[in-house]
């Protein structure tokens, strides 16, 4: 919020531009190796110490191949010199990234999801703090890739200390065989990872080369894909918690595997349509209140885009059932054709409307995506129950009556407005039935579990 306010549409459409650009070259270090860490040590914990220090190998070779081909592939789309810099010093910091995902993947495979958790929120604040003495100092664009340079090797380092204390040593001998083992089984999600990265990131691309003076384009567009994207993080750790769970049962229990993908359908489901439905109603208000005048055009983008989130809050639930059971082809499939889908309407509608046209072009492509998996999860025998149909009723009549609220007590702080319509929701969810009595009892369970935990960590 604080960079968008002080770079402007314009060079926040450079930075834009970095880290789209970054972000699909950086599929070369980044071939899903984490995935397969996860899975087959959360299955296998004695597999730790080989595959944490054989992936960091393979990431080092990787990590020099992406920042050569980064380089060669930007020069050679005539982009200056001076916006090549920003997309270096990004692409350098992804790369760290990457490799903290070694050891949070190990982490994550040990279902200590705190640490993850701590980690986010030191990288956030150092990203909070930088950008906020970037500022300051009156940095230019350049200045402001450096923000996440080394908010990232402060990443790092955490989670360096972490494993150090947490997770048993690396063994630092090379194993061609698992090397070749990793790859292997790694393109799959690797494949569904470059493809998902080019889906999201290729419309800022494609705006860069076919609008003319496109840096304000790119920055109003990305200024709403950001508040849209920041809220994947509630299916990322929400579904990221449970991944282990799942990959565990799918050996030994496919009933309750089954029982939590649809509770995990509910409850997203119940998250993102309210949060679609008011977005949309409060778009203007929520641009000018994050980002100013300046960037009002974005508003039209947001009410759009909120609902492509919308379905990539369900989507991640078919994704991360297709992984849990060995079916990562799937939704690699399904992440090719909606990759392909999504550059066609772009192709089309970013010539004749812009970042608006780019946004349509999301929320279609995503569209297509849920019901692409939605048909391949019926196959796979875990269709919706007839009573999700009923789920989805008592979503929409508690958002009905949330909307009444809106325009009723319009004139309320936005904040306030905001927190109090969330409570309106809550509660016709709660009268409605929505929440049943095993929703009640699994809450219990779990806040049950966190005090139990905080408990020993006293004692």
């Amino acid at each position: 919020m604080y960079s968008t306010r002080y770079l402007g549409s314009d060079r926040y459409g450079i930075l834009s531009f970095a880290i789209a650009f970054a972000s699909i070259t950086l599929f070369l270090a980044d071939i899903g190796i984490a995935s397969v860490i996860i899975r087959d040590v959360a299955r296998d914990k004695a597999r730790t110490q080989k595959y944490l220090a054989n992936s960091a190998f393979l990431k080092i070779i990787l990590a020099v191949v992406t920042l050569v081909s980064t380089a060669v592939i930007g020069f050679a789309l005539n982009y200056p010199s001076s916006t090549m810099q920003v997309v270096l010093v990004i692409s350098l910091s992804l790369i760290i990234v990457s490799f903290s995902g070694i050891i949070s993947s190990i982490l994550q495979a040990y279902e200590v999801m705190e640490y993850l958790s701590l980690g986010s929120i030191i990288y956030n604040l150092a990203m909070l703090i930088l950008a906020l003495l970037a500022i300051h100092s009156g940095m230019d664009v350049y200045g402001f890739s450096y923000v996440y340079l080394i908010s990232s090797i402060i990443s790092l380092g955490y989670y360096v200390v972490v494993a150090l204390r947490k997770i048993p040593l690396p063994k630092w001998e090379i194993d061609f065989a698992l090397w070749k083992y990793i790859i292997k089984e790694a393109i799959p999600f690797g494949l569904s990872l470059v493809f998902v990265r080019i889906y999201y990131y290729i419309d800022t691309i494609m705006i860069s080369l076919m609008v003319s003076n496109p840096n304000d384009a790119m920055g109003w567009y990305n200024a709403a894909y950001r508040m849209v994207l920041v809220l994947s993080f509630i299916p990322v750790t929400f579904l990221g918690s449970i991944y282990p769970v799942m990959s565990n049962y799918f050996v030994t229990s496919d009933k309750y595997l089954g029982f939590i993908f649809e509770r995990s359908f509910k409850y997203l489901m119940a998250i993102a349509i309210p949060i679609g439905v008011g977005t949309t109603i409060l778009g203007n208000q929520l641009i000018l209140l994050i980002y100013g005048p300046d960037f009002v055009p974005s508003t039209i983008a947001l009410q759009i885009l909120i609902w492509s989130e919308v379905l990539i809050f369900l989507n991640a639930v078919f994704g991360n059932l297709f992984n849990s059971i060995n079916r990562q082809a799937i939704v690699a499939k399904q992440t090719i054709l909606a990759t392909v889908l999504n550059i066609i309407l772009n192709l089309v509608l970013i010539p004749k409307y812009s970042y608006v046209g780019a946004s349509a072009a999301t929320v279609a492509t995503q569209l297509f995506a849920f019901l692409f998996l939605l048909y391949f999860a019926s196959r796979a025998g875990y269709s919706f129950p007839g009573h999700m149909i009923i789920h989805l009723s008592k979503v929409l009549f508690a958002c009905f009556i949330m909307v009444l609220f809106i325009k009723l007590f319009s004139g309320l702080p936005l904040l306030l407005l905001i927190l109090i319509a969330a409570v309106v929701y809550l509660i016709i969810i709660i009268i409605t039935g929505l929440a049943d009595r095993i929703d009640i009892q699994m809450a219990r369970q779990l806040f049950g579990g966190i005090k139990a935990h905080g408990s020993r960590k006293e004692t």
